[in-house]
């Protein structure tokens, strides 16, 4: 068995903690991986943020949680920050470090990996992780660093084909693709489409990337239409998310909910129409997934998902505003089609992202880079 320590400073939201609204799909991804090799005999640690007064370590639902990472947004004060990080991680003592996302961890990280025997993995969270025209953003000095932070990793895991060529082209980087992953819920937990309610949108209230304004240019567009939008603000965005929820309360048919807690976040797929995604790009959309296991179908404005949203029928893919009006408004109006849809995206989740063959291949990499 392999001792394995996810570092992410906001896994401890799914433990119920309340204290944090801006954990993500990211971050149920590593929870529900975490929970997996538990449930397999794995001894399974989380490092996350210090979200509270009370003890720096506990044991909760079977793992260790060390409440030890400091705020790591920014480069003010890296240097210790970093300190901080490694003090919790020569006490955790971890056979294999995993990190997903988050450029400072990944090298604070990776750097302690380098001085000790610990293994380090790596995992793209987003295609803005390694897309050089994001990271060219970044102070020269910053992305280079970085850079090299994830060629230094034991192994390094990708969502799809996409970002295994931009890390092999861009940056000489092997990966092996490791997506996302899910059980299926009972076919009997899954609601009739003709009893769904209203078009959904979930995601980080974030301006750049997910652009939640042209959500609510489609509810305008459909005023006959229900529309629900779910989501945290994004970090620093606190600003624009509260210039959002002012847009969203003058559309009569928009009700926006903000940072709904992970345990009641199903009965909104459960209860959609379709779910709608806006952003500019993606790493693999967990709310797709998510979607798909209510068989509730998902229209994407430009995400593609790899090319399957546009030769698999599990959704529609728009390409432009006009287009993302038209088939959102067909979906309403033919219960028929979004049921077909919406069965054969579940289908597809089970074919493509099932968690327990996720694990079973994590548990081959973890294994292979402790030994190796």
């Amino acid at each position: 068995m392999v001792h394995v320590c996810f570092v992410s400073p906001k896994i401890h939201n799914f433990l119920g903690t309340g204290e944090e609204t801006g954990a993500g799909g990211a971050e149920r991804q590593q929870y529900l991986l975490a929970c997996a090799l538990r449930d397999r005999g794995h001894d399974v640690s989380l490092l996350t943020r210090n979200y509270d007064d009370g003890a720096r370590y506990e044991r909760r639902d079977g793992l260790g949680v060390w409440k030890w990472i400091p705020d790591v947004r920014g480069v003010t004060g890296a240097p210790l920050k970093t300190s901080a990080v490694w003090y919790a991680l020569a006490r955790i003592d971890a056979d294999v470090y995993y990190v997903r996302g988050n450029d400072f961890l990944c090298m604070a990280v990776a750097n302690y990996c380098r001085l000790t025997d610990a293994a380090f993995v790596y995992a793209v969270s987003s295609d803005a992780d390694v897309e050089p025209s994001y990271l060219a953003d970044y102070h020269p000095l910053r992305r280079q660093l970085y850079v090299e932070s994830i060629r230094s990793a034991d192994a390094v895991a990708a969502q799809t084909h996409h970002q295994q060529r931009i890390l092999a082209e861009a940056h000489g980087i092997d990966s092996t693709i490791l997506a996302n992953g899910y059980d299926l819920p009972d076919e009997a937990d899954v609601p009739s489409h003709e009893d769904r309610e209203f078009v959904l949108w979930v995601g980080r209230i974030a301006r750049e990337q997910k652009r939640p304004e042209l959500f609510l240019d489609l509810a305008r567009a459909l005023p006959e239409v229900q529309f629900v939008m779910v989501g945290p603000p994004n970090d620093d965005e606190e600003a624009y998310f509260e210039e959002v929820r002012t847009k969203a309360a003058d559309i009569d048919n928009l009700r926006f909910e903000g940072f709904v807690e992970p345990s009641a976040i199903d009965e909104y797929y459960r209860r959609a129409i379709a779910l709608v995604n806006t952003s500019t790009y993606e790493g693999l959309p967990n709310v797709f997934l998510e979607a798909w296991r209510y068989a509730t179908p998902v229209v994407s404005l430009d995400y593609d998902l790899d090319g399957d949203l546009r030769t698999e029928p599990i959704g529609r893919h728009s390409g432009s505003m006009d287009a993302l009006v038209a088939d959102v408004a067909s979906l309403v109006d033919d219960v028929e089609c979004r049921a077909d849809l919406g069965w054969s995206g579940r289908d597809y989740l089970d074919r493509n992202y099932s968690m327990r063959r996720l694990v079973e291949r994590y548990e081959e990499l973890f294994a292979g880079v402790h030994e190796g």
